[in-house]
């Protein structure tokens, strides 16, 4: 909850009377607005724009290019599909895959798989064609050398004869089937199920250049990133004015405030200053003026009267400073413009009023900001209230200073203390001043701790940001 109060077994140790009490614990919610750093706002926007838009367009490319490497890879296995039916296929005969065919219809077979490879390497860029048999023999290789030996098919071989489906990947080339396709790169293999003029299924397998592949996805990969960044730069580039006069917008509504908010405090100024002089002019003046005649008559009459007169006399002129008083707390000094010395000065009048020797010790210049100096004035009159009210004191003083980042307002004296758990228990109306003290360090965002002990006086401190205002 904002400007929770702290339990009474929250203490702290430190000088003082007994321990610190926390009274007031600070909530970083109601810490003072600063000035908003524009230019780093800007600059921040532009930031993250900038880093959105590469991620995005990064990814983006990425994706590209795994898109075109798949892309790449469907349409070789695309080609050999359209070889094996247009090309391979019909130049099938039975003879190839049947070791006891006359040697003449084999050597036909192996004539028409000649033309039938030819065709296929002009056509396409494939660097090795090979036919195998369901038992992993090459029936017919362009490269000789591999015609009628035997390998181990695949599991993915298989299922292509089983399926009659088209399929590619990386070739192994450590594999001893694949030991005449070293030092031309990364291959890919593409494989398709053909079928002889009897039925019986051969597994055709085409080598294509991995290079080519690769070279598509980079293509695809320039022309996605030359898009996806000039997209991000052209959003930027339209985005940068809206944000600017966003920007300028909320300055303006924040400079529209500030002068709004010292509106407000000048006009409540000007009001506490008219009542304070409608009572100088009006109650206090017909007051004094009563109290001096009653003294004259005082002093010119008799017997029992006179002692009446000036007992009446001497209430008004109690009437009158009481009624000065309450003009000081009406229209005390303004920090911001007479100085935090003089407010404070007014703030303890009611003290030196009723007695008490009161020391005020703060800098000739506090860098605080308004609102952190009027918590510090409002904090010390009802202080040095209370202290009026039920400390019996003889003495009060008022340190003030700077603890780096927060405005420190110290008011002890030497009077009776209490007991501070039961009396920051009390809900009573008797103790309003303590409520109105949490009240000011709750208002500012602030600690509230308090030192005291039954016969050893009281110690009210209160810390507040400072904020970043003016130097006072």
């Amino acid at each position: 909850m904002p400007g929770r109060r702290a339990t009474l077994t929250e203490r702290v140790d430190g000088d003082g009377p007994g321990d610190a009490v926390l009274v007031v614990r600070r909530d970083p919610r109601r810490r003072p607005a600063r000035t908003t750093p524009w230019g780093r706002v800007l600059v921040g926007v532009v930031l993250v724009a900038l880093l959105g838009g590469a991620a995005v367009a990064t990814v983006g490319t990425l994706v590209s290019e795994r898109t075109a490497e798949r892309l790449a890879v469907e349409e070789a296995t695309d080609d050999t599909a359209a070889i094996a039916r247009s090309v391979v296929e019909p130049a099938l005969l039975d003879a190839v895959a049947h070791s006891g065919a006359p040697a003449r219809d084999r050597r036909e077979a192996t004539a028409r798989l000649d033309r039938a490879g030819r065709a296929v390497t002009a056509a396409t860029d494939a660097v090795r064609v090979k036919l195998w048999s369901a038992d992993g023999t090459v029936l017919w290789s362009d490269e000789p050398r591999l015609t009628g030996q035997r390998f181990g098919l695949s599991d993915e071989d298989r299922e292509a004869l089983e399926t009659d489906r088209s399929d590619a990947e990386v070739s192994d080339l450590s594999a001893p089937e694949n030991r005449y396709e070293r030092g031309r790169g990364p291959l890919l293999e593409a494989y398709q199920a053909v079928h002889l003029p009897s039925g019986d299924p051969l597994l055709l397998e085409v080598y294509y250049p991995y290079d080519a592949v690769l070279a598509s996805a980079a293509s695809l990969r320039s022309a996605f990133a030359a898009l996806a960044f000039g997209t991000v730069a052209v959003g930027i580039a339209l985005l940068l004015p809206v944000v600017l006069w966003l920007l300028l917008r909320l300055r303006a509504g924040q400079r529209d405030r500030e002068r709004l908010l010292v509106r407000a405090l000048d006009a409540e100024t000007a009001e506490r200053r008219r009542l304070a002089a409608d009572l100088h002019d009006g109650p206090v003046q017909d007051i004094a003026g009563l109290a001096l005649t009653l003294g004259a008559a005082a002093r010119s009459t008799t017997g029992s009267g006179a002692a009446v007169l000036e007992d009446s006399a001497t209430t008004l002129r109690s009437a009158v400073s009481a009624l000065r008083s309450s003009m000081s707390a009406i229209q005390p000094a303004a920090p911001d413009r007479e100085g935090l010395a003089a407010a404070l000065d007014d703030a303890t009048a009611r003290g030196r009023a009723a007695g008490l020797a009161v020391r005020v010790d703060v800098p000739a210049t506090v860098a605080a900001s308004p609102a952190a100096l009027l918590a510090a004035v409002r904090f010390v009159r009802e202080a040095v209230a209370n202290t009026v009210r039920h400390a019996e004191a003889g003495a009060v003083e008022v340190v003030v200073h700077r603890d780096e980042d927060d405005l420190v307002v110290r008011v002890a004296d030497d009077g009776v203390g209490f007991d501070a758990a039961r009396v920051l228990a009390a809900r009573r109306s008797g103790h309003l001043g303590t409520t109105l003290l949490r009240q000011v360090a709750e208002d500012a965002g602030g600690t509230l701790l308090l030192r005291t002990a039954p016969g050893a006086g009281t110690t009210w401190e209160l810390s507040v940001p400072a904020g970043t205002g003016p130097q006072w």
